[in-house]
């Protein structure tokens, strides 16, 4: 069996090369890279099936509907919104999921998704689908190691969230490191890189986290690694109320910017409490879920290759007879 790692080679958002690293970390090796903005053009060596957990903002930009034959997917953590860039909304939710687009998802199902709102979505229309969680949620703990002086790291925020939490602890002895999840330069594009160089990228950025006494973010894919690897986080959304937040806004501190700008939080810097751990049962079904799905897809393989072996017996067997 041959294995492909879903992801968007030209994203400039460091969220997407979380979400496709979480999901390669459960393949025995990887054979291929899968577009998810070329799903339907996507080939392979001599037409032979790849296993790809397909875990992704699926539908953004054009008609990619459905996926190449020879991808044998696994769908959790599946997004997708009506509106695409531009406020209108997509055909595809309208039409790709009627005739094959919609059998498709239906002869894969039932189809984890990543939010509650998707998960509706696919229910109006009659496909079987449950909330998996993200896959971000599958990530490890890395190992945790004291830095020389203790940090906190703010991502994306807000120039006058960052400024309040900086001014609230400019006497303390402890360094503000700002991150963003957003490449914005020129000179480096994330799809001039090797995989083996994002996923390098992507743990460098994890292990910062890791070791990091809490973190500060408006990122989702910023908040939800936090959790999977333990590490205190509170989340300032810019519009919490968003519904593709749903459920997650309840699994951590989240404050928007206005209440937080307000003092309506409850978060402590300094000694940042645990993560509420509302996470843990999501996170450890998921694994389960794809875990069975490599498991499977290891024994069709061997059954094929011992289906392989008496044949060439029988063959051999004839052979000697004549």
């Amino acid at each position: 069996m041959k294995y492909g790692v879903l992801y968007h080679r030209y994203t400039k958002n460091l969220g997407d090369d979380i979400q496709a690293y979480a999901s390669s970390r459960f393949l025995p090796q990887i054979d291929y890279m899968v577009d998810r903005e070329e799903l339907d053009t996507f080939t392979s060596e001599n037409n032979e099936a790849v296993s790809v957990i397909m875990s992704a903002w699926m539908f953004r930009k054009k008609w990619n509907w459905p996926p190449a034959p020879n991808i044998l997917p696994l769908f959790v953590g599946m997004h997708m919104i009506r509106k695409t860039i531009g406020g209108k909304a997509s055909p595809l939710v309208d039409e790709g999921f009627e005739g094959l687009g919609g059998d498709y998802l239906r002869s894969y199902g039932p189809v984890g998704c990543r939010d509650k709102p998707t998960e509706k979505s696919f229910k109006n229309i009659s496909i079987d689908s449950f909330f998996s969680g993200c896959i971000t949620l599958t990530l490890p703990e890395f190992e945790k190691t004291k830095p020389e002086k203790e940090y906190i790291c703010l991502i994306d925020l807000p120039k006058n969230v960052e400024k309040k939490i900086k001014d609230q602890l400019k006497d303390e002895d402890i360094e503000i490191r700002n991150y963003t999840h957003i490449n914005r330069d020129p000179n480096n594009q994330f799809h001039e890189m090797t995989w083996e160089e994002r996923a390098k990228n992507v743990e460098e950025r994890l292990k910062i986290y890791q070791n990091a006494k809490c973190v500060v973010t408006i990122r989702l894919h910023a908040t939800l690694p936090c959790l999977a690897m333990g590490v205190p986080v509170l989340w300032i959304p810019l519009n919490p109320k968003w519904a593709r937040f749903d459920p997650y806004r309840d699994w951590v501190e989240c404050v928007s910017p206005e209440d937080f700008m307000d003092d309506k939080y409850n978060f402590d810097f300094m000694n940042p409490a645990p993560n509420l751990g509302k996470h843990q049962e999501t996170r450890e079904n998921l694994i389960d879920i794809i875990e069975n799905f490599i498991d499977k897809n290891k024994i069709k393989i061997l059954l094929k290759i011992l289906k392989r072996q008496v044949l060439l017996k029988k063959s051999e067997k004839n052979s000697n007879l004549t």
